[in-house]
């Protein structure tokens, strides 16, 4: 899988942050048995979670550089992103180049379409 089927296969699925409101019947067990498929990936690592109303971004990036110069691999995630959806994951402040995403949702595409998968694509 190319990037720009990457992208597509990204725009099948429902876009929850686009829906107002509250959404009823989510459930964290689908990334619960998605993350046990990888191996629990979560657990292996240790994390900052920014949250709050604003500074996130900032807050982050200030994160990821000082560990970054402390010599550690930082990995962030921010959403949403601005221009492309690749400044979303990032290791050591870079966006994720177009053919690591598009290797790594070809990967979780496969996932979801393996026998006794979490949840099927096309609901995700």
């Amino acid at each position: 899988m190319d990037y720009d089927e990457a992208l597509a296969e990204l725009d099948r699925h429902i876009n929850r942050e686009a829906i107002a409101g509250r959404i009823e019947g989510l459930t964290v067990e689908p990334m619960v048995a998605l993350m046990e498929v990888l191996g629990d990936p979560h657990l292996a690592y240790p994390v900052i979670h920014v949250t709050g109303t604003n500074g996130k971004g900032s807050t982050a990036r200030m994160i990821t550089a000082l560990l970054a110069e402390h010599g550690l691999t930082v990995g962030t995630y921010a959403s949403p992103h601005l221009e492309r959806v690749n400044e979303r994951i990032g290791r050591n402040g870079e966006p994720i180049a177009d053919d690591e995403l598009a290797a790594v949702i070809s990967e979780l595409v496969d996932l979801a379409r393996w026998p006794g998968s979490p949840r099927p694509t096309s609901s995700c």
